[in-house]
């Protein structure tokens, strides 16, 4: 699908303004904390009981007005508040006073880092990163409290300015129109201290690339004054990073920059690469120019996706940008704001006198490009010419690992120019030591952080360390590791065959049993398209729910052609003899299980005076676990001579007695009925072939019954 369709657009609309609405005033969190000390006392007065009849009354009255649905008025005059550090409102969305606030990164840990509403095909998503995240906290308390959402729309086409001094103002080469959200951006950038300091830091950094952006953009063909789309997009953060997976200066999406030359992999992401994306950017923005035929509605479009705006354009009638922005759900209420935020801010870049802008303009960067060797570590290099890390890792921000690839040959960084005669005495100083030297590793599909550091005799954190990975869900099939040239496994360390509780699949003639072990990194997308085969035949070999997401650890049982070559599928496969091969939910299974804690599986009889906590204690469980592993409530009463499932310690049965049979399960049960049919064996048998395989109208859903039962 073309990346660009209105189906994908950018997604932008929501991307640039926080979410971070309402707040939390002081008297409210004290309130709250002073907890029923803070409710007015009931009225002791003898007609309380008529007052409270009364009250009643005219609360039913009203409920029954509002229907069942209604919510609280919301305070008409209540103050939109700044989101605390770190923090997002999750409701109650009309009452900032009764705010409920959760931590976002913990929201993040808990979604397994990924983004809101993820589907199960996602494996990893960067987190948000931006320097100017507190200023635009603040910038974002101001429009939500200047343009509340869902209100009336201001007259936007105002060809005049409405203040005398705004008509000595220095204007940008984009259409300026002086519409009430124009103007208000303008006193908040001039009169409001917060917005003092935010447009001084955007401004103040903007000094090391204007120059270049600018030069690049009248290359292109394009206002030079666009480079105040990169200001808001990103305070001229060359490694900005979105949760939504916007990134760079110019906070491209994947899909859009791969249109415009900007390639993603795991060591390079041309997004981040500011001259690059400058040119991919520059570009986009023309074309939208040529769709549109105005700056304001490519401004809009790079904002919300140009199929978004197509839309809106044939609904409402109009193709007048500022029309649009009258109207009721004509664009999103960010997309109004975003226009008009670009031109404010264009204005006071060509106005800092008279907005009385604070600091100076950072240097402009004076750089030039020279090669250094595959693998090269950017810190090296800013040792080796005495230049600031920090610089030099923006400058080249490109290269997410801390490092150039370590494939396909020297890579270009940029350095400054007054260090090129000193690069040039280098002669050989960036190569490594023989004692650090490295080689490479290709990834496969299945391979893990932890497996491939055993291989070459690492921990998993010096691995992690030595490749920057952030995620094991970054390493997936086919990325290029950094490994020692001579690292090798510790041949101390043992590790069992690795465990495989799965079905029982009969294996046809011609085919062979393998099985695959998923990694934070692997998706069903990928996992069926390396293995040839539908993912729904996946779900039925393994009775998965096919709307639930893998995780990692799992094993599956995979049915793949005898000849097939997992070096050249690129995949990392467990062959049958080299599993602990067991039936899933069988006694085999879960003494498999309990071995790797040195743990068995035993009874204990019931004796007069037991109870479930004098039995725990017993064997040194705890009263939960004890409850969960018989699957009876912790308050069950026991009778003599019952016989109780306990996890003891090998070498201290003492006192036990054969455990009884696993409770059975919808698969054991079904396995333990063919087998009586067939006269074959128990569903304790470890080997493949003990039903026939499973179909998607057979397989078997974990909790869901079927008609037939």
């Amino acid at each position: 699908m073309d990346p660009l369709t209105p189906s994908d657009s950018q997604g932008r609309a929501s991307r640039f303004v926080s979410d971070h609405r309402g707040g939390d005033s002081t008297e409210a969190a004290a309130t709250r904390r002073e907890g029923k000390r803070s409710r007015p006392r009931r009225p002791r007065a003898h007609g309380a009981g008529v007052l409270a009849i009364g009250l009643w009354l005219s609360l039913t009255s009203t409920l029954a007005h509002a229907g069942p649905d209604a919510k609280p008025d919301a305070k008409p005059d209540a103050e939109v508040r700044v989101a605390p550090p770190g923090m997002e409102q999750i409701g109650p969305s009309w009452d900032p006073d009764r705010a409920v606030w959760a931590d976002s990164r913990a929201r993040m840990r808990v979604r397994g880092d990924r983004p809101e509403g993820a589907s199960i095909h996602v494996a990893y998503a960067s987190p948000d990163r931006r320097w100017d995240e507190d200023l635009r906290r603040e910038l974002t308390a101001f429009e939500d409290t200047a343009f509340p959402e869902g209100a009336a729309p201001r007259q936007t086409i105002v060809d005049k300015p409405p203040s005398a001094w705004m008509e000595k103002l220095t204007l940008p080469d984009l259409p300026v129109r002086w519409n009430r959200q124009t103007v208000d951006y303008l006193h908040y950038f001039k009169d409001d201290p917060k917005g003092q300091r935010l447009i001084a830091a955007w401004l103040n950094r903007m000094g090391r690339y204007e120059q270049r952006l600018r030069a690049i953009f009248a290359e292109v063909g394009v206002p030079e004054d666009l480079v105040y789309v990169a200001m808001i997009e990103s305070g001229f953060d060359p490694s900005a990073k979105s949760s939504v997976g916007a990134a760079g200066m110019w906070q491209f999406m994947e899909p859009t920059g791969r249109v415009y030359g900007l390639d993603v992999e795991y060591w390079v992401d041309d997004r981040l690469d500011f001259e690059r994306s400058g040119y991919a950017a520059a570009t986009y923005l023309a074309d939208l120019k040529t769709r549109f035929g105005t700056w304001e509605l490519a401004l809009a479009a790079y904002n919300a996706g140009y199929g978004l705006v197509v839309q809106s354009i044939r609904t409402n009638n109009t193709n007048n940008f500022w029309a649009l922005a009258e109207i009721e759900n004509a664009l999103p209420q960010q997309t109004r704001n975003y226009v008009s935020k670009i031109i404010a801010a264009a204005i006071v870049g060509h106005n800092r006198e008279v907005f009385k802008v604070s600091g100076t303009p950072e240097p402009r960067l004076d750089l030039i490009e020279v090669k250094i060797p595959a693998g090269t570590r950017i810190e090296d290099l800013a040792k080796a010419l005495d230049v600031d890390e920090d610089l030099l890792a923006e400058v080249n921000a490109a290269y997410l690992r801390a490092r150039v690839p370590p494939e396909g040959g020297p890579s270009v960084v940029r350095i400054p120019r007054a260090k090129h005669a000193a690069f040039e005495q280098l002669d050989g100083e960036l190569e490594p030591p023989p004692d650090q030297r490295w080689a490479t590793y290709t990834v496969k599909l299945g391979d893990d952080l932890d497996s491939i550091a055993a291989r070459y005799g690492l921990t998993t954190k010096q691995l992690r360390r030595l490749n920057a990975v952030h995620d094991s869900g970054e390493v997936r099939g086919g990325v290029t590791l950094v490994v020692p040239a001579d690292g090798a496994p510790d041949p101390s360390a043992k590790q069992l065959p690795p465990l495989v509780a799965v079905p029982p699949l009969s294996v046809p003639s011609g085919s062979r049993l393998v099985f695959f072990r998923v990694t934070r990194a692997s998706s069903s997308t990928a996992i069926a398209s390396s293995f040839g085969v539908a993912w729904q035949q996946i779900v039925s070999w393994n009775d998965l729910d096919p709307d639930a997401r893998l995780v990692d650890g799992q094993m599956l049982q995979i049915l793949v052609p005898e000849g097939f070559s997992a070096a050249a599928a690129g995949v990392e496969i467990v062959e049958l003899g080299a599993a602990r091969y067991v039936i899933r939910g069988t006694a085999a299974h879960l003494d498999a299980v309990l071995a790797e804690r040195e743990l068995v599986r035993r009874g204990y009889k019931v004796d007069k005076g037991d109870s479930l906590k004098k039995i725990a204690k017993k064997f040194d469980l705890s009263l939960g676990s004890l409850a969960r592993i018989n699957g009876v409530p912790r308050n069950k009463s026991l009778d003599k001579g019952e016989v109780i499932l306990v996890y003891v310690a090998k070498g201290k049965t003492r006192g036990t007695v054969t455990a009884p049979d696993p409770r059975p399960t919808t698969l054991t049960a079904e396995i333990e009925v063919a087998t009586r049919l067939d006269g074959g064996p128990s569903s304790t048998d470890s080997k493949p072939g003990a039903r026939e395989a499973s179909t998607p109208e057979r397989s078997r859903v974990p909790g869901k019954r079927y008609d037939n039962e």
